[in-house]
C-alpha cells in the first residue's frame, strides 16, 4: 500500500477515520488466537455507502480488505494475513436499528455487541439465545461470520439458526 492509497482512503472515510500509525496497526493486528498479522491501514467507516466505496477502492487497487468487529474470534478471521486494510465496524456501525415485536425480529448493524442485543430484546420480553463466551464484547457481525455458539447452543442452536437475512455491501459502481 502506498501513501497515496492511504490519502485516498482518508478522502472516503474522513481524515480522522483512517490510520496507518503504529498504535492502530498494533491494536488491530491480532485476535483471540494471539497471532499477529499487521495490516497496513485501519479504516472506520460511518455507513454502508463508505463501506461500499472502500471496497470498490481496494478492489480496484488489489488491496486486501478484512472486515473486523471486536477481534474476539479464535479462527483468525479478523487477521490481516496478507496485509491490507482492516475495515473496523465497531466504532460507527454499532446500532440496533429496530426490534420488531410483532415479528420477533431485530435489525442490527455489524458492530453491535452480542450482550447489547441480548439486553435490548430481554427488556421487551424477547430472547436472543446465542451466547458465545465473548458475548460481553464480541460483535454480531463477527458472530455471524464465525457462526458463534455458546453454552445455550445445544438447546437453541448457533448464530446461523437466528439469522433471517443479511444485507450485503458490495463495491459501488459509481
Amino acid at each position: 500500500m502506498t501513501e497515496q492509497n492511504i490519502k485516498d482512503l482518508k478522502t472516503i472515510v474522513g481524515e480522522g477515520e483512517c490510520f496507518s500509525d503504529k498504535a492502530h496497526l498494533s491494536a488491530y493486528c491480532y485476535d483471540a488466537t494471539k497471532e499477529r498479522k499487521y495490516p497496513e491501514c485501519v479504516v472506520f467507516p460511518h455507513n454502508e455507502e463508505e463501506v461500499s466505496r472502500v471496497l470498490k477502492y481496494c478492489n480496484e487497487h488489489l488491496i486486501p480488505i478484512i472486515p473486523r468487529g471486536a477481534g474476539s474470534g479464535f479462527t483468525g478471521g479478523a487477521l490481516a494475513v496478507q496485509g491490507g486494510v482492516i475495515l473496523a465496524l465497531e466504532k460507527h456501525m454499532n446500532q440496533i436499528l429496530e426490534i420488531d415485536m410483532e415479528n420477533m425480529v431485530a435489525r442490527v448493524q455489524p458492530g453491535v455487541v452480542n450482550m447489547q442485543l441480548q439486553k435490548a430484546v430481554e427488556a421487551v420480553g424477547l430472547f436472543y439465545p446465542p451466547d458465545p463466551a465473548s458475548e460481553h464484547y464480541s460483535t454480531l457481525g463477527g458472530n455471524v461470520s464465525e457462526n458463534a455458539g455458546g453454552m445455550r447452543a445445544a438447546k437453541y442452536g448457533i448464530t446461523k439458526d437466528f439469522v433471517m437475512a443479511l444485507r450485503a455491501v458490495l463495491p459501488c459502481l459509481l
